[in-house]
C-alpha cells in the first residue's frame, strides 16, 4: 500500500499517486533489455530508494520479475531471436491490457478523488454537520482498504473536527484507501491474466517451432514472416507471409543486395569509402594522455581504477560482470573518440555496416508479383537494419513521396502487433504499400535522397542508395542528373533492384543494377 507522511502536502500526495505508476514505455524497456541482453528485472523491497515506483508494490513489475527469473523462460528467450521477439510482443500485449484495466479503474474513482481534494475547503459549519456522515460513507466503501474509522472518530471527537491537521490526515487516509482499492483491482486483473500471458507465449512458440521443423524453414525466415503478421498466431496467415519471405530463395539477388548495402569506416573492410571535406568522421583511438572526461560503457582498456578494483574483489566480481554486460562501467573518455572535421577528400577502408537510403516504387506498374518481391526485399532490409542497428531511411515514391525511418517503422509495427496504436500511423498496412494509380515522378524522390546525403545530421553521410523499381521512370531535370554523377564521384554508391523486363535509361547512373525477371500470372 502507498503510505503518506504527516508532512505531505495535497500536491505531494497527488504527485506520489501520479509517479508511482510506470508508463507503458518503461515496462517495454525492461522487457526489451531482458530479450536483448538478458538483463533481469529485480525489485528492491523495504529500502529507501530514489524512485517512487520502487516503494509501491506494483503487481505488473512483480509478475515481470518472476517471469524473467524463470529458468525455462530464460532458456527459450535468450537462445533464439525469434523466441525473444515473440516474448517481447506477447508479454508487451499483456502489459498493455493490464494498464488499460488500471486506467479504467482510476477513471471510476476520479470523482471520489476530486471529492477528497475538496474537503479542506469546507466551512466550519459544514465540517461540524457532516464529519460523522463522511467517515461512515468512507468506511462503507473502503473498510477493507485500510481505512480505520475508529481511529478517525477518536481524532474528530471532542471538537477534534475543528483542527485543520485532522482534516488533512483524513484526506490522506481517504486517498490512500482509494489508492489501495485501485491496486487491488489491478492485482486481480494481473492474477487473472498471468497464466494467459505466460501460456500464450509458450503456445505460440511451440507452434512456431513445429512449423519451422515441418516446413524446413530457417529461423531468420520465420522471424521475417512473424514481423509481417499482426502479432496474433494464425497458421494460414503465417504461411502466406512465409511464402513472401521465401521469394528470397527463388531470387538470391535479394540477399546479395541486402548484404551489399551500407558502409562504415573499418580498417578490416574490403570496400573503399570517401570522406568529404567538412563532414565529421570518428578518428582512431589514441593513447590515454588525451583524457577528456568520464562516461559509461564497456571498454576494458579505458576502465577507471575504481571499476578495476571491483573486478579484482571476489565479492564484487558479479557486480562488475553485470555492469559490463549492461554497458554501465565507468570508463575514461578520450578526445580521440570525439568526432572532428575531416580536412581533405580521401578514401578509407570500409565494412558494409553503414546507413542505407531505400527508394521504393509504389506506382501502379508495380502492383501484383513485383509488390510481393518488394515486400520480401524490404523485410530482409528491415531485419538487417534492426539486427545490426543500422540507420535506414525509406522513401516510398510514385507521383508523390512518403519518407519514413525504417527502424522507427519496425518499432511502430511491433507496438501495433501488441495492440498499441501510435497516434501518428505512418505504417504501410500489413507490410504492403498503398499503390497509387498513376505514373512515377523521380524528381521529388531524388530531392529527398540528396537532402539526406547533404543534411542528414551526418547519419546518412556516405549512405548507399537503393532503388527498388521497374525503372520505367522518365528522366528528371538535367540539374538533378548532374548531381547524381557528382555524388558518385565523392563516393556515394547507387544500386538498383530492377523488377521486370524492359530497357532502362538509368544504367549509367548506378554502380550496379540487379535484375529480376518474373513470369506474370496467367489471367483467365
Amino acid at each position: 500500500m502507498m503510505t503518506y507522511s504527516d508532512t505531505d502536502s495535497v500536491n505531494a500526495i497527488y504527485e506520489k499517486i501520479h509517479r508511482r505508476r510506470l508508463h507503458l514505455n518503461d515496462y517495454l524497456y525492461y522487457i526489451r533489455r531482458f530479450v536483448e541482453i538478458g538483463d533481469v528485472l529485480e525489485i528492491e523491497k523495504d529500502v529507501a530508494v530514489e524512485f517512487a515506483w520502487k516503494l509501491y508494490e506494483d503487481p505488473l513489475l512483480g509478475y515481470l520479475s518472476k517471469l524473467m527469473n524463470d529458468p525455462l523462460v530464460q532458456s527459450f528467450v535468450l537462445s533464439s531471436k525469434l523466441a525473444g521477439q515473440v516474448f517481447y510482443e506477447t508479454v508487451g500485449r499483456f502489459v498493455a491490457e493490464c494498464l488499460h484495466a488500471e486506467g479504467f479503474a482510476n477513471q471510476r474513482y476520479f470523482t471520489e478523488r476530486k471529492e477528497a481534494g475538496k474537503i479542506l475547503e469546507w466551512s466550519l459549519q459544514k465540517k461540524e454537520d457532516h464529519w460523522q456522515t463522511l467517515l461512515a460513507a468512507i468506511d462503507e466503501k473502503h473498510h477493507d482498504d485500510g481505512f480505520d474509522i475508529d481511529f478517525m472518530k477518536k481524532k474528530f471527537s471532542y471538537d477534534g473536527w475543528k483542527k485543520p491537521e485532522n482534516w488533512e490526515m483524513l484526506q490522506r487516509e481517504w486517498m490512500a484507501a482509494i489508492d489501495e482499492r485501485v491496486r487491488k483491482e489491478v492485482t486481480k486483473k494481473v492474477d487473472a491474466k498471468k497464466q494467459g500471458a505466460d501460456g500464450g507465449f509458450s503456445r505460440i512458440f511451440e507452434r512456431l517451432g513445429d512449423r519451422i521443423h515441418s516446413m524446413g524453414m530457417t529461423e531468420s525466415e520465420a522471424l521475417q514472416a512473424w514481423n509481417m503478421m499482426d502479432g496474433q498466431w494464425i497458421e494460414s496467415e503465417f504461411e502466406k507471409k512465409l511464402h513472401i519471405v521465401q521469394i528470397q530463395n527463388k531470387y538470391p539477388q535479394i540477399g546479395e543486395v541486402a548484404r551489399k548495402m551500407g558502409r562504415l569506416p573499418d580498417e578490416d573492410g574490403k570496400s573503399n569509402l570517401t570522406v568529404q571535406t567538412g563532414f565529421r568522421h570518428k578518428l582512431d583511438h589514441s593513447s590515454g594522455s588525451d583524457i577528456e572526461g568520464v562516461t559509461v560503457g564497456r571498454d576494458l582498456n579505458a576502465l577507471m581504477p575504481a571499476e578495476l578494483a571491483q573486478y579484482t574483489d571476489t565479492d564484487l566480481e558479479s557486480l562488475f560482470l553485470r555492469k559490463w554486460v549492461t554497458s554501465r562501467l565507468q570508463v575514461f573518455r578520450y578526445k580521440s573518440e570525439i568526432t572532428k572535421p575531416a580536412r581533405r577528400l580521401r578514401t578509407e577502408k570500409a565494412a558494409r555496416r553503414g546507413p542505407m537510403i531505400v527508394c521504393v516504387d509504389s506506382s501502379a506498374s508495380m502492383y501484383g508479383v513485383p509488390q510481393k518481391i518488394e515486400a520480401s526485399l524490404l523485410s530482409k532490409l528491415e531485419q538487417t537494419a534492426e539486427q545490426l542497428k543500422r540507420d535506414c531511411f525509406l522513401i516510398d515514391f510514385s507521383v508523390g513521396i512518403r519518407p519514413i525511418e525504417l527502424r522507427s517503422r519496425r518499432k511502430k509495427k511491433a507496438l501495433e502487433r501488441m495492440g498499441i496504436r501510435p497516434e501518428d500511423n505512418e505504417n504501410f498496412e500489413k507490410g504492403y504499400f498503398p499503390f497509387l494509380n498513376g505514373g512515377t515522378d523521380a524528381q521529388k524522390m531524388l530531392n529527398m535522397a540528396f537532402a539526406l546525403l547533404d543534411n542528414g545530421d551526418d547519419r546518412y553521410m556516405n549512405a548507399d542508395v537503393l532503388w527498388i523499381t521497374d525503372f520505367l521512370i522518365p528522366r528528371t531535370t538535367e540539374d538533378l542528373m548532374r548531381h547524381f554523377k557528382e555524388y558518385q564521384k565523392t563516393g556515394t554508391r547507387f544500386y538498383g533492384f530492377k523488377i521486370g523486363e524492359g530497357r532502362s535509361n538509368w544504367d549509367q547512373y548506378f554502380d550496379k543494377i540487379y535484375e529480376i525477371h518474373y513470369r506474370p500470372p496467367r489471367m483467365y
